[in-house]
């Protein structure tokens, strides 16, 4: 197991230049910590299932391909995920979640998770306390870390999605320093930020309305009494490449999340559950199960959604997935402690269809195919036709 020995205050104030003995002492402990996790993060990454690329493509040719019979178009296959929507002599190309609804530049900058999280300030917006940092700045983190009264998230400041070298639950300095390396893989900048109390929305926004509401949960892992937890992790990813998309489209990782997110619990990977225990293994919900994602169709307040709205609108996106978490949805942010922690330009529409009741989930492509089609045969709007192939 993992065990962290308690790392007092002083420990905080050391790394900011008063002992020089605490530098070295978090980064042994930090090597000494790595090393091991990162042995055994790689024999479960080279014994990983992971979903087949092609099963992406799939599933987004079911989603498109409904959306298209819903509303009378033909939907052809271009191969390499990319498809072509035909009705009444106009066309519209989608690859997977990707559509030409928005400009590059807006979906650039909703890449860029400090600059977008200014902007939304700007605004009067509420988004998590953060700082923006190199990643050498080991200093400046362990000092937004030790005014906070809260756990830290630590991720990319650009560039990732889907949660890649985010760790959340940061708690301690040499939880930090692993944090800060692993983040430094992925980019030239690092955002640590004060994590936010409260359940994950990702609010699905096309030109300003609401097509639908997915509350993501912890991803969870239930014990047989014979499993260790690093088994039944890939157990889960076994499942998820038989089932072909539907049980979702990304492999559960483990990262340092995992880690801290077991280590809270008193567990390791290598822990047997009880049978029928279920357990967190992560904070971070972007590799969650299908079972843990729900369509949320409890009322939300006004103002939450007026914020939201406006987030969208700030970064100029006319189709935004909009992150944000509360403990209370039903009352406004700002008396919840509520905020938003990401502004999408490419949501991932497969989220709103792969949820624990598949059969209740909302069609959100029909909406956006739909406008996409209308678009098209609008002169100078800037959507394509393909007048060789459609005369």
């Amino acid at each position: 197991m993992l065990d962290f020995p308690t790392v007092t205050r002083r420990s905080v104030d050391s790394r900011t230049g008063a002992d020089g003995n605490g530098i070295r002492s978090v980064l042994g402990l930090a090597r000494f910590v790595a090393s091991g996790f990162l042995w055994r993060r790689g024999r479960i990454h080279r014994r990983r299932a992971r979903v087949e690329p092609g099963t992406r493509d799939a599933v987004y040719r079911r989603i498109w391909d409904e959306a298209a019979t819903e509303l009378g178009a033909e939907l052809v296959d271009l191969s390499g995920g990319f498809l072509e929507a035909r009705r009444d002599g106009a066309s519209v190309r989608v690859w997977q979640q990707t559509t030409p609804l928005d400009d590059p530049v807006a979906l650039r900058l909703a890449l860029d998770k400090p600059r977008v999280h200014d902007l939304l300030r700007s605004r009067g917006l509420p988004v998590p306390d953060h700082r923006l940092l190199r990643p050498s700045e080991r200093a400046a983190a362990l000092e937004f870390l030790s005014r906070t009264d809260a756990p830290c998230v630590v991720k990319p400041a650009s560039g990732t999605a889907g949660g890649e070298g985010v760790t959340a639950g940061v708690r301690q300095p040499h939880e930090l320093e692993l944090a800060r390396r692993r983040a430094a893989r992925y980019a030239r900048t690092l955002l640590i930020e004060r994590q936010a109390e409260g359940a994950v929305l990702r609010l699905l926004f096309l030109d300003g309305e609401l097509l639908d509401v997915v509350r993501n949960l912890p991803p969870r892992l239930t014990g047989d009494g014979r499993a260790s937890i690093e088994r039944l992790i890939a157990a889960e990813n076994e499942r998820r490449v038989a089932a072909e998309g539907r049980a979702g489209l990304d492999s559960l990782d483990v990262g340092l999340d995992t880690v801290f997110t077991l280590q809270r619990s008193g567990l390791r990977l290598s822990s047997v559950l009880a049978a029928g225990r279920t357990v967190t293994i992560q904070t971070v919900t972007n590799d969650n199960r299908v079972e843990d994602n729900e369509t949320f169709r409890e009322p939300l307040a006004p103002e939450l959604l007026d914020d939201a709205r406006a987030a969208a609108s700030a970064v100029g996106l006319r189709l935004a997935g909009v992150d944000v978490i509360t403990p209370d949805p039903s009352r406004p942010l700002r008396e919840t402690g509520g905020v938003i922690t990401e502004v999408n330009g490419t949501p991932g529409i497969h989220r709103h269809y792969l949820v624990a009741d598949p059969e209740g989930a909302t069609r959100v492509a029909v909406p956006i195919l739909a406008t996409l089609l209308r678009e098209a045969l609008i002169p100078g709007h800037g959507r394509t036709r393909y007048p060789e192939e459609h005369p």
